[in-house]
């Protein structure tokens, strides 16, 4: 008898070993993390479109030719889709997973995405985001027309140095979020649309302005900061928006 109840104790004992290690390697894939390199072919301008989830998202200057991003995620289902392809002479890369509203997800969870673009070639920048934190320098890199859509965020959107090409169009769109947007006049730009909702957003148009550009503001109860240099000839039209939260310096009133 106590040798059957020795023999049930061994096979529990084993069982439970068996069991905590199937869920350790289980646990254990679910820690992941990827480096892609893409060179681009023979193009002559490339599409970038960024759907990207709750996370951080950091997006820079890199090879001329080349795309580099590492992404690293927790959980399976955060696994980026990397596509890319070649249509006559335009390159297409996509970037995707899936939107937090998509997903089943606890908090905290890992997913950053660190990205690096070809400094050699136009752009066209989609991006898609969810709630998230993101920095993404443009700093060095040819950016023709850039579109951004987030949900409730913290975004850095940063031109050290001028543009390299004209950027017909910035499109931003978002939720409630705190935006700084740092040496708009070195974007070189032609016209710039942003709508926002409750937030704080910082437009800082430092930099070397070369053209004429214009820019339409339009957002829920938030705070607006605009740093234009004094040397900048700027002409600001306000619509709709309360006299009491104008602090504007350096300016001539003029009634229209």
């Amino acid at each position: 008898m106590k040798l059957k109840t020795k023999k049930r104790y061994i096979l529990l004992i084993l069982l439970f070993l068996i069991f905590f290690i199937i869920t350790y390697e289980s646990m254990a894939n679910e820690e992941n993390g990827e480096n892609r390199v893409i060179p681009l072919g023979e193009v002559d301008s490339l599409k970038v479109t960024i759907k990207f989830g709750a996370g951080k998202l950091s997006l820079a200057s890199g090879q001329e030719d080349v795309f580099e991003g590492n992404f690293q995620y927790d959980k399976s289902i955060l696994k980026p889709n990397i596509q890319y392809k070649i249509s006559g002479r335009t390159g297409t890369l996509t970037l995707s997973q899936s939107i937090k509203k998509d997903l089943n997800l606890a908090f905290p969870h890992r997913n950053i995405w660190n990205l690096k673009l070809p400094s050699g070639v136009p752009l066209q920048l989609y991006i898609n985001t969810a709630t998230y934190s993101g920095d993404i320098d443009l700093t060095n890199l040819q950016v023709e027309n850039l579109y951004l859509t987030s949900g409730a965020s913290k975004t850095n959107i940063v031109f050290s140095q001028p543009n390299f090409i004209d950027l017909k169009n910035i499109n931003i769109k978002t939720g409630a979020s705190t935006i700084k947007m740092l040496g708009l006049a070195n974007a070189n730009f032609n016209e710039m649309n942003f709508t926002g909702g409750a937030g704080s957003y910082t437009f800082d148009f430092s930099g070397e302005l070369t053209k004429k550009s214009k820019v339409n503001i339009n957002t829920g109860a938030a705070k607006i900061i605009l740093k234009i240099p004094s040397n900048t000839g700027t002409k600001i039209i306000f619509r709709n928006f309360p006299a009491s939260k104008l602090d504007i310096r350096g300016f001539i009133k003029i009634v229209l």
